[in-house]
């Protein structure tokens, strides 16, 4: 309450504020009065005899007026009291009284309530909350109809008490690929030390079996995600480094041997990550040098961008006006200005046009390149099938190598495929799904390409036979990749209605055509073309890929037969997962007991289903990874680099040399 005086230039303040307001003492509580103010318009405090104008005023600031029929002061209804609720005000018409009637339901809570009834503390200073979920209670976790053993949702604190009391390693994988979802790593950091509290509170087997359990999710998670969590975090670092320290000098940690070593082998391995990328933390923990890489790179590639676009440009300018030029030296112009404009001098990949003006015209200069010779000679038909084979199973071979956990996690491709302006994606920086979408797309437009830009009848048939034998021989090399874009570019539209060119190819390979069809026919989702997959993954045990790429391992360097996905299919997936819930509403019934655990937990549930699924198709691309290593073919410079830097024509270009060659 306020019990001081105002002084007398803010008594002569007119304003819509407290300092209208001042105190009077009295014999029983301090009360507060109007002070009579000169007249303003449009004031609430200009009219001091209306009572309507008080009420407004108590609307507006929370006080409230008093009435005692045992009062003898006659101005007694001027006076006005604090108060926490605004229930008991008559229903007025303003904008301000309708604002503040949503709070009228509440109740009403005083200083000495929440001194004598302290809120609880939160869920992750409370160990006791493992007590209270130890329980698998419906309302706190969910498991499967069919099979009761499938957790398929639950609370956060209740996947952690899951984790660390049964040594499940397919699903500590998968908690561990996708927990960033729903939670934060600090969060998580801070229930597991909750949890390893809970277990020092009691010496019984149990407890220890926990203390073990936490001590190996602890030491995975430093083991195998420090790179992406740990670096990323300096707060996280220091707390798990602040936690062990402190547990040193823990009486049931002493008493105890095994305790002992599991603590000192955790301060070891925080020791040797945080020593082996050193330099990687220290360039996080300083944020401005974060800011500061990132905005100088940023600057650099724009540059290089916007001067590099120009010179490859006038350099295909001049290139074009030799419109006799061999078809080497119009590949060679090419492959010159897509580097160019890359800021490199080695590989680059073509992606599919685009919105954006400038590049796409860059594109159909390079295009244009090798439209204008008349007597054009596919580059497929100066190699055997099994060497492009092989050169494609290199080239993919490398660019899913870059495909990363997290990006497939969170389908960051979507999120860059609306902001994506130019068509050029370089293969020393992009990341792999990219790569892998641009150059897919890439392959199936110039299979159409080759084929229509060869201008004479036999030359299109030798290009399409070709073709189908290269589709062979990715088929025998399980390189389902390119299969498939070899395939589709066969099916466009502008080739398969060359009707006098299809007629003129073998019957044989017109069979085998069919036959490849059959299988790659996207019937049933694509199901012929995912049993395959499936039975290469069978190869290799799919927790030891991921152990193998999440830890850097090269021990495992391929053996048998390679294997190169279709990653579209698992792309897909992956995004039809992303569009289920993640919180669910929890449906279980409450006890007394668990009533008031489950406000502070809340109800939502994780839907972990979901993450299982996403886990799953994430450790598929891995295992992949893993099978693609086992190619060991040798690359030819030549061809290696004319699959690399194809040149193509457009969407309307295809089919204006479609109508050409067959009118």
């Amino acid at each position: 309450m306020l019990n001081t005086v105002l002084p007398l230039d803010v008594i002569k303040r007119r304003s819509k504020s407290l300092d209208d307001l001042i105190t009077k003492e009295l014999n029983t509580s301090p009360m507060i009065r109007f002070q009579s103010l000169p007249k303003r318009r449009h004031s609430l405090c200009a009219e001091p005899n209306r009572n309507m104008e008080y009420i407004r005023l108590a609307t507006i600031y929370g006080w409230h007026t008093i009435s005692s029929s045992t009062s003898n002061n006659p101005h007694e209804y001027n006076r006005l009291q604090t108060s926490r609720s605004f229930s008991h005000l008559p229903t007025t018409t303003t904008k301000l009284t309708r604002m503040f009637a949503r709070h009228n339901n509440k109740s009403t809570t005083t200083i000495d309530q929440i001194l004598l009834d302290p809120p609880p503390p939160p869920i992750e200073n409370d160990p006791h909350v493992f007590d209270l979920i130890s329980q698998d209670s419906s309302h706190f976790i969910h498991y499967g109809k069919s099979d009761e053993t499938t957790l398929t949702s639950a609370t956060v604190e209740k996947l952690i008490e899951k984790l660390t009391r049964e040594l499940d390693n397919d699903f500590l994988m998968d908690f561990f690929l996708t927990f960033r979802q729903f939670t934060t790593p600090i969060k998580l950091c801070k229930l597991l030390i909750l949890r390893f509290r809970w277990a020092l509170l009691e010496e019984n087997d149990e407890r220890r079996l926990v203390r073990i359990r936490t001590f190996v999710v602890i030491r995975h998670w430093l083991t195998h995600y420090w790179t992406y969590d740990f670096i990323q975090s300096r707060t996280l670092r220091f707390m798990l480094c602040t936690f062990l320290t402190q547990l040193q000098n823990h009486p049931v940690i002493l008493s105890s041997v095994r305790d002992e070593r599991i603590i000192k082998t955790l301060r070891n391995v925080l020791k040797r990550q945080r020593k082996f990328y050193r330099d990687a933390c220290s360039r996080k923990d300083s944020a401005i040098g974060i800011h500061e890489e990132k905005w100088t790179e940023k600057v650099k590639n724009s540059i290089r961008k916007r001067t590099v676009s120009i010179s490859a440009i006038s350099s295909i300018s001049s290139h074009s006006s030799c419109h006799s030029s061999s078809h080497a030296d119009a590949a060679a112009a090419a492959a010159a200005a897509a580097a160019a404009a890359s800021g490199e001098t080695t590989k680059c990949v073509l992606h599919p046009p685009s919105s954006s003006s400038s590049l796409k015209r860059l594109a159909t200069r390079i295009s244009s390149i090798s439209h204008t010779n008349t007597c054009y000679r596919s580059c497929l038909l100066n190699f055997k099938s099994e060497l492009i084979a092989q050169q494609f199973c290199l080239i993919e071979q490398e660019m899913l190598q870059k495909v990363s956990w997290h990006e497939l996690i969170e389908l960051r491709w979507r999120k860059r495929s609306s902001k994506r302006q130019s068509f050029i994606i370089d293969l020393n920086t992009s990341d792999g799904v990219d790569q892998l979408i641009g150059y897919f797309n890439t392959t199936c437009q110039w299979v159409a390409s080759e084929i229509v830009r060869s201008s004479q009848l036999e030359t299109r048939v030798k290009v399409i036979e070709k073709l189908i034998r290269v589709a062979l021989k990715c088929y025998h090399h399980r390189n389902y990749s390119t299969l498939m874009q070899i395939l589709l570019g066969l099916q466009s539209p502008a080739v398969t209605r060359l009707e006098r060119t299809w007629q003129k190819v073998d019957h044989r390979q017109i069979e085998l055509f069919h036959q490849l069809k059959e299988m790659a026919k996207p019937f049933r989702n694509w199901k012929n073309v995912r049993d395959c997959m499936t039975k290469a993954t069978e190869e290799i045990a799919e927790s030891f890929a991921v152990e193998s790429i999440l830890t850097e391992s090269h021990q495992y360097e391929g053996h048998g037969n390679g294997c190169i996905p279709f990653l579209g299919l698992y792309l897909s997936d992956l995004v039809f997962v992303a569009e289920l819930p993640t919180f669910i509403e929890s449906n279980g019934d409450r006890d007394d007991r668990e009533k008031e655990l489950s406000e502070r937990l809340g109800n939502h549930l994780v839907n972990f289903n979901k993450f299982r699924i996403a886990a799953s198709v994430v450790k598929h691309v891995l295992a992949f990874q893993m099978l693609s290593r086992a190619y060991k073919f040798k690359t030819n410079t030549s061809l290696y680099e004319q699959l690399q830097t194809m040149s193509l024509l457009d969407n309307s270009q295809i089919r204006k040399a479609s109508f050409q060659c067959e009118q």
